[in-house]
């Protein structure tokens, strides 16, 4: 096949002129359009797409955006989300973030390997958890939307998610210090999402973490949350000692919180 003939046919024109600049072309996508990957071949061998590593390939010339990346592995069936700190970042809340800082931190509830070029690219590190007893690639990720409007919009966690998404670090990979000064600014947490949130939250250390340093820090959403539906676990005092510090939380059904 020529190249003259390729750069014609319909297939490759919807392939690489119909999708956003800074978005990888995924295998997927041209399955979806009828694109065989004796197709595919012949588009490298001609020029017209230069392979990634795995499933994706590069339009010549397009450099890749972290957002058309994210949007490439959800197309591909990785459904990782921008979550945390990051999407903490991404709302607006940049308090005590370190300034200029990249590091970008995905989660998913389903253990999956990022591709190496997207390692290679970006400063990222990648979260499995349960925290909401999710299962698998299903797609619906409670309070987890698309950034824009857009298909080509990565998916972001909520910044109510997002601050428990944080919370879950403490203290193996998060120091309880810093995740209060992160919570500083958060005045407009919306309680309904947040008593959602919380109700189906599997972590007793996340839930309880979280109510102890709202109150220090006075947040507005901790007098509009109905503890009564929430499961807090057993009235014991919550005990986590790591590398010779102590993490206590009681019940905040008590007067005294950690």
């Amino acid at each position: 096949m020529s190249t003259e003939g390729l750069h014609s046919g319909n297939k490759l024109k919807e392939a690489l002129f119909s999708l956003p600049m800074g978005i990888p072309v995924t295998t997927r996508l041209m399955e979806a359009w009828g694109i065989s990957r004796q197709l595919v071949h012949q588009y490298v061998k001609s020029g017209w797409l230069e392979p990634l590593g795995g499933s994706y390939y590069r339009r010549p010339g397009d450099e890749i955006s972290r957002d058309g990346a994210l949007t490439a592995l959800n197309a591909q069936g990785m459904q990782a989300h921008i979550g945390g700190k990051s999407a903490l970042k991404e709302h607006g809340v940049t308090h005590y973030l370190v300034l200029g800082s990249q590091k970008l931190y995905l989660y998913s509830s389903r253990r999956r390997n990022l591709p190496s070029w997207f390692k290679e690219q970006f400063s990222c590190e990648f979260r499995t958890n349960r925290l909401f007893g999710e299962e698998g690639d299903t797609g619906s990720r409670l309070q987890v939307r698309r950034q824009d409007a857009g298909p080509e919009s990565p998916y972001v966690s909520a910044p109510e998610r997002a601050v428990l998404e944080m919370l879950d670090e403490v203290p193996d990979r998060q120091s309880r210090d810093e995740a209060a000064k992160l919570m500083e600014p958060l005045f407009t947490l919306r309680p309904d999402v947040l008593q959602e949130l919380l109700e189906a939250c599997t972590r007793i250390k996340v839930k309880r973490l979280f109510f102890a340093l709202a109150k220090e820090q006075n947040l507005p959403v901790l007098k509009e949350l109905d503890r009564s539906r929430i499961d807090f676990g057993a009235e014991s005092d919550y005990i986590r000692s790591i590398k010779g510090n102590s993490l206590i939380l009681k019940h905040p059904g008590k007067q005294a919180d950690a």
